[in-house]
């Protein structure tokens, strides 16, 4: 388009020219001109103007950098845009510079003004659309005053208070060309004012602050953009004041400087008495200045170059307009010899706050609550690798807003966030213009940029513009998989399953693998979980100095930043000024109270609600539900016995009804306990006890069970009919998914989760069959004993209760075991019984049975059958209910999966020989790689002279090393025994190669651990030094047994190397395979841009030849032709017509020419 049009044409200057000189003569004449790819089709060289080009993907990351220079620099980059949607989408970045007040011109094609308003391509009021984010904007109406919009522009954009200057460029002014002596030149405008304070404002200032017991200096952006950092250094110390930084006046003073309370903030905030504003405003970021951040009768001193921003949301006692260099420079040299007392009770306060919270941060760093990373534990790891210096660019919720207090700053702006208007999708286009700026001027200097994962969403494609310039940006996304918090892959997919519209948070993402978007574009990437990988990462990444990388940081989703409670503050403190300033009592007793309704009662000085809530991750929860499990096993047991064996509620009435009502207590409890619950919404921690009681008691699992459990169906004691018949109370059941919860909770909780579902198993069997001997009871009673063979004898009447049940209970056992040997039914109500009880037994062998047809339709012979059915019985005894890769398979995190291998199997690993003394992370890799598999009595795990492919750990059972008849056993391997490493590591010399040397043979049912040879090299590849020192301990284990050959090791050695490289040689050829296949689709492309580049000169070229000899070519048309010459100057004048078209139509739509 206009921005690539730079061409003479004799004594003619182009519109595009002109523009250039002009741009030249006002800018320096580095400037950098940001343009979006459309913006830039036929540039040349990547000059344009006299300035460098920087063609963005995207239209609204180029208007970010364009603004981020002009923070950076004072001056003001350009920024192109086409017209129309183009346009809108600089909107953003000119809306942020704007209300940030950074300078920036953007310069915007349009359509032709002849055809406004009759639907021209891309047609849009974009003057009138940019006078509302930006200081002016014009269109240019003519060649001759090109000079003076520019100009204009560049003095509106940099005069105080800066900002944004837009010039629409109209489509007939592009192609246009003027004489130059035509065009006027305006005069130069001069350096932007600094204007001082005054003699009366200075002296104020030291009144002011000398009167002060409680000073604060706030150091803003407008300091760090006004370079006066050097002055405040000067004034800070001088006067030994107390300081803290807005998010971008960060580093404007050191933020480990030994003034700065940056980490007392709150503090500092909310019990100042006389605050200094440099550079800062009142606006969200500062809380407008009110309370309850700030005290109500505080001082305000500010000193801006902008007098919109004097008195802003609060009275200043002092408002100085003036340049902040200028004024710093007149403070520091003023003859007042007064100190701010470093031993004051202010600055002990704000020493005790600091260091509470230095504190209060080291614990959440060291937090334990959960495996992963928190966002604490994350940013202190980067920020103990990046370099001091280094420039950080952050966007974010919680990423951008923790990382202010965790990511330090050393130097003024030298950090760039989303700022004032909280602009999200930032962070490319800002770390593009930084590393851009330090190109020309501190190559060395490293640019971090840090995102949350749902801000990288936003723009995280701009990487390929890092690519392409060769910027080596350090991307770091901290993904917790949601906005603020978010939710694990796990608990995601599962609810995506559903209807994920109405399961799926608003809030949530998926926590996806961001790092392969970097190697898509051919640069590194890394996946970090650990503080060590984090670590490991950061410093790759900064070893890497031509080329951009990402790496993605896995944390917890449920983690945060600690919030602080202000909200109690603001009734009570206008309380207590309302009581100092007033002294109606009454009016402050109604005051009182209508606080107490609205907020509830205030406790301490944090003025927190005094409430009990529940933390279900809490050993006092798990406590708790043991606590009603036991009341809802009392009554699922005790209810049906004692309605049974009725001689139970005679003898003990009183002991019963004690115990019963005791329970019904410890029901009532769990109501409340219920009620005071806290629980995730949309990620988020619900802690507020009004809502989690509301939330309780209107929900279905209050009205439809716990409810109705407790409803006091014991009065119907007090009919004759029904007294003390223990069924009424069978509403009691209905609380029975508590005891389900505690058995969830405990095992997620127990080191013995195999053992306590054995357990769990075995107390459901018991209860069904307890279940089923009162039934069987309760009909031998209906139906009257001995009255046939299946019902209890007639004698058993005269039996005790303890017989009774004894016998029931071993009746009910053969009968759901399915064994059979029970008198067969006579009655209907008996064969429905049998019925059922069989039905269920039958379900547990529903699929040996199948099993077992299969053998037989298939005529397997008696033995093997016999030797299958061991063997699933086996399995269903061990591996579905002993089996941990059910465990390590079921709802778990992938870290939670990690951790539960290693404090499975890390122990056994570790004693092996070869991996003793191995660094802990190739141990936790390996660990991860072992498979079970399962071997039954007389099953050969390997013979003599296989080829090894695997070793084996054994976990439980034995083995034994047979001789070559399997008659004869050498030793007996036990659990934890290790065996067939040596043949997996191919040692250079083995005489037995990587041939077994004995056979093992299961002596039972034998549960191992295999790690194959291939993803043992797979892993040792990541670990020479390891790897060094297995292969070495596996060669001293060979001589040892004298099976190594010392003779062979050298002829040998490149048969290892190979072995060793056999991976990377694959990965290297596919890389080169790609750089091949890279190289000649770059080729092709670039062929197809200068073909298209030739085909548009040639259209111009041929345009420019029309309009010269359009005159000629209407008089030869009325010139006699012979007949052939004719068609053919009509044919050709018909060619010409239409690239004149063609040509018209190109500049109006350029930006679909590609």
């Amino acid at each position: 388009m206009y921005s690539a049009i730079i061409r003479q044409v004799r004594h003619k200057l182009l519109f595009s020219n002109t523009l250039r000189t002009c741009l030249t003569s006002k800018m320096e004449s580095s400037s950098k001109i940001y343009s979006s790819s459309d913006s830039n089709k036929s540039s040349e060289g990547g000059e344009v103007m006299g300035a460098q080009l920087i063609a963005e993907s995207l239209q609204k990351q180029a208007s970010y950098a364009a603004s981020a220079i002009g923070y950076m620099t004072g001056k003001p980059a350009v920024c192109l845009t086409v017209s129309g949607p183009g346009f809108i989408h600089a909107l953003g970045g000119m809306a942020n510079a704007q209300v940030n007040k950074w300078p920036m011109i953007v310069l915007g094609g349009s359509s032709d003004q002849p055809q406004e308003s009759m639907g021209a391509f891309q047609e849009f009021p974009q003057v009138e659309a940019a006078r509302l984010f930006s200081k002016y904007a014009a269109r240019i109406s003519s060649l001759e005053r090109v000079p003076f919009f520019v100009e204009k522009a560049v003095r509106s954009s940099i005069y105080s208070p800066s900002g944004v200057s837009y010039l629409d460029i109209p489509g007939e002014l592009v192609t246009s060309s003027i004489n130059s002596s035509q065009i006027e030149q305006p005069p130069k405008h001069q350096a932007p004012p600094k204007p001082a304070a005054s003699r009366e404002s200075l002296g104020e200032f030291f009144n002011l602050l000398k009167q002060s017991k409680k000073p604060l200096v706030i150091v803003g952006k407008g300091c760090s953009y006004g370079f006066a950092e050097e002055e405040l250094k000067k004034f800070i110390e001088q006067y030994n004041l107390p300081f803290l930084a807005t998010p971008m006046g960060k580093g404007t003073l050191d933020d480990r400087h030994p003034l700065s309370v940056g980490a007392a903030r709150s503090t500092a905030l909310k019990d100042a008495d006389c605050i200094i504003l440099l550079g800062a405003r009142l606006n969200w970021m500062l809380h407008f200045g009110k309370p309850p951040r700030f005290d109500p009768d505080v001082k305000i001193i500010q000193i801006d170059t902008d007098t919109n921003e004097l008195h802003n949301n609060v009275q200043s006692a002092l408002a100085i307009q003036a340049d902040l260099n200028t004024v710093l420079k007149q403070l520091n040299e003023n003859e007042t010899k007064w100190k701010y007392d470093a031993a004051t009770q202010w600055w002990n306060l704000l020493r005790k706050k600091l260091a509470a919270n230095k504190q209060r941060s080291d614990t959440l760093i060291n937090s334990k609550d959960s495996s992963m990373l928190n966002y604490y534990s994350a940013f202190d790891t980067i920020q103990s690798i990046i370099p001091k210096d280094a420039i950080i660019v952050s966007e974010g919720a919680n990423t951008m807003d923790i990382g202010r207090t965790m990511l330090l700053n050393s130097k003024a702006r030298h950090r760039l966030d989303a700022g004032t208007f909280g602009t999200m999708g930032v962070g490319p286009g800002f770390a593009i213009a930084a590393a851009i700026y330090c190109q020309d001027h501190e190559p060395e200097k490293r640019i971090i940029c840090v995102e949350g994962d749902s801000a990288f969403g936003f723009s995280g494609l701009e990487f390929e513009t890092a690519v392409r310039y060769n910027l080596p940006i350090i991307f770091i996304i901290i993904n917790n998989g949601g906005i603020y918090a978010g939710v694990d892959a796990e608990s995601f997919q599962e609810m995506a399953k559903k209807d994920a519209a109405l399961n799926l948070p608003p809030t949530s993402l998926m926590q996806a693998n961001y790092e392969r978007i970097a190697e898509a574009f051919g640069c590194q990437g890394y996946l970090a979980r650990t503080q060590e990988e984090v670590k490991k990462s950061v410093q790759s990444a900064l070893a890497e100095k031509t080329r951009p990388s990402i790496i993605n940081v896995f944390i917890d989703p449920s983690s945060g930043r600690v919030q602080q409670n202000f909200r109690k503050r603001i009734f009570y403190q206008f309380i207590n000024h309302y009581i100092i300033n007033n002294k109606d009592e009454q009016q402050t007793s109604l005051l009182h109270e209508r606080n107490q309704q609205i907020e509830g009662p205030i406790r301490n000085e944090d003025f927190q609600v005094t409430s009990f809530i529940i933390d279900p991750q809490n050993y006092l929860y798990h406590y708790w539900l043991a606590i009603i499990t036991f009341a809802v096993a009392y009554n699922l047991l005790l209810i049906p016995a004692r309605y049974a064996f009725n001689e139970l509620n005679k003898n003990l009435r009183i002991f019963w009804i004690s115990l019963d009502y005791t329970f019904d207590i410890i029901y009532l409890i769990d109501i409340f306990i219920q009620s005071r619950t806290g629980y995730f919404s949309h990620g988020l921690f619900v802690r507020n006890h009004y809502v989690l009681s509301r939330n309780y008691f209107t929900s279905r699992q209050f009205y439809l069970r716990d409810l109705l459990s407790i409803i006091p169906t014991d009065f119907l004691y007090l009919i004759p009919k029904y007294r003390f018949i223990s069924i009424i109370r069978c509403n009691r059941f209905l609380r029975i998914n508590r005891l389900f919860e505690f058995q969830e909770l405990t095992e997620s909780r127990t080191r013995f989760p195999n053992a306590f579902r054995i357990f769990c198993l075995i107390c459901l069997t018991l209860t069904l069959i307890h279940w089923n001997s009162c039934a069987y009871l309760l009909i031998c009673q209906y139906l009257g004993f001995g009255t046939d063979r299946w019902v209890l004898p007639a004698a058993a009447k005269n039996e005790s209760v303890a017989m009774l049940y004894t016998y029931c209970f071993y009746w009910s056992t053969l009968l759901l075991s399915t064994i059979g040997d029970v008198p067969l039914p006579v009655k209907r109500v008996e064969y429905a019984f049998v019925l059922f009880d069989f039905m269920i037994g039958q379900q547990v062998r529903e699929k040996m049975d199948e099993i077992k047809r299969y053998m037989k339709f298939r005529s397997v012979n008696r033995k093997l059958e016999q030797k299958v059915i061991k063997w699933l019985d086996y399995l269903y005894t061990n591996r579905q209910v002993l089996n941990e890769e059910m465990v390590l398979n079921s709802d778990l995190s992938v870290e939670l999966r990690k951790d539960l291998a290693i404090k499975v199997h890390l122990e056994s690993l570790q004693q092996v020989t070869l991996f003793r003394d191995c660094e802990s992370n190739l141990l936790i890799e390996l660990v991860t790689k072992l498979k079970p598999i399962f071997f039954g009595p007389g099953d050969y795990v390997c013979r003599k002279g296989d080829i090894g492919k695997e070793m084996y750990i054994i976990k439980r059972g034995q083995l034994g090393v047979v001789s070559d008849d399997g008659k004869t056993t050498f030793v007996v391997l036990k659990e934890g025994s290790v065996f067939g490493e040596i043949s997996i590591l191919n040692i250079p010399g083995s005489k037995n190669g990587n041939r077994r040397t004995a056979n093992v043979k299961s002596l039972g049912y034998s549960d191992l651990y295999t790690l194959t040879k291939e993803d043992l090299w797979l892993v040792l590849d990541n670990y020479p030094e390891s790897l060094s020192k297995i292969i070495e301990k596996g060669k001293s284990i060979l001589r040892k047994d004298n099976l190594l050959d010392e003779s062979l090791m050298d002829s040998k050695r490149h048969v290892e190397h190979e072995q060793l490289l056999s991976i990377q040689n694959r990965i290297k050829k596919l890389i080169d395979t790609e750089k091949i296949l890279n190289n000649r689709i770059t080729t092709f492309f670039d062929g197809y841009v200068e073909s298209i580049r030739q085909f548009k000169q040639q259209l111009s070229k041929m345009e420019y030849q029309f309009g010269a000899r359009k005159q000629s070519i209407s008089l030869l048309t009325n010139v006699p032709m012979s007949a052939p010459a004719v068609p053919f100057f009509l044919n050709q004048w018909k060619s010409n017509t239409a690239i004149n078209l063609l040509k018209f139509r190109s500049v109006q739509s350029m930006e679909l020419d590609d």
